[in-house]
């Protein structure tokens, strides 16, 4: 947590924030995770998969990495290379991390705690959280309430035995080795669908039969990785690349999540 202040209105009552300009402090990412209100959003645009923690839960998320130095969703002016931006990135600079009792604190990177007037204020002068300030909260303490339905249903789909380890391999071309992916699982679709219905029922109920097939849909975009590896690579030589962005993102999608009380990323990047 070192990186990461907790906000007080006492110590930061004069205090200002500076919005994040891109997302250059996730690209070293390899895996972002996601949350069952995002399902309708990450379909066109994402291969997901899941990752078990040391204590063997397993957690759903994004494959935005091939194993190499930098996300392949970041490109080197830190723009996100997607029309869909998953809520996970979204708050940033801001988050709520777990103290050692458990309890949630609000924290701000301490890379972007600013006495330059002309960003927003923390606080107002009454102590009040600022609106913009109030607003990104919010936003986590929904996506945090979901993430925690999401948690359910991978113990769900996991309990039920659906949940197999997956070796991902990706075609490079003629005369190089295809790429190996490790670590990460997939839903076993034979095992899925042998399922009685009492037991479909039960996933139904918690949401984790449309996570299940949710992420046997987000296969079909594995293609998207070796193009993107394609595009930024030559992109960074000055090639010009074989497919466009209009290739990668044939389905546009700039909408934002149903309980999205305010779109974090559309903070005025400048000046309040």
């Amino acid at each position: 947590m070192s990186s990461w202040i907790a906000l007080s209105s006492t110590e930061h009552a004069n205090k200002h924030w500076q919005p994040k300009d891109g997302y250059e402090f996730a690209s070293g990412q390899q895996v972002v995770p996601i949350i069952l209100a995002e399902i309708a959003k990450i379909l066109p645009h994402y291969v997901t998969g899941f990752v078990q923690d040391e204590g063997g839960s397993f957690q759903w998320v994004a494959l935005v990495g091939v194993g190499g130095e930098r996300n392949l969703y970041v490109t080197r002016d830190s723009k996100w290379f997607c029309s869909y931006i998953p809520a996970n990135l979204r708050a940033y600079p801001f988050a709520v991390l777990k103290k050692e009792d458990g309890n949630g604190v609000f924290c701000l990177n301490k890379a972007h705690i600013s006495e330059d007037r002309s960003y927003p204020r923390i606080f107002e002068s009454n102590g009040e959280l600022e609106r913009s300030v109030a607003e990104a909260l919010e936003f986590i303490s929904q996506c945090e309430r979901n993430r925690l339905l999401t948690a359910k249903a991978c113990a769900s789909l996991n309990e039920a035995n659906l949940i197999q380890p997956w070796s991902i391999s990706i075609d490079r071309g003629t005369h190089q080795e295809p790429l190996k992916i490790q670590g990460m699982h997939r839903i076993d679709e034979e095992k899925l669908n042998a399922l009685g219905a009492e037991r479909l029922a039960a996933l139904r109920d918690i949401g984790a039969l449309s996570l299940a097939y949710a992420q046997l849909f987000t296969i079909a975009q594995m293609d998207q990785l070796t193009l993107r590896a394609e595009f930024l690579a030559k992109a960074n030589k000055n090639i010009t690349p074989s497919a466009g962005l209009d290739d990668l993102f044939r389905n546009e999608d700039s909408g934002s999540l149903n309980f999205d009380a305010f779109d974090f990323d559309n903070i005025n990047s400048g000046k309040k």
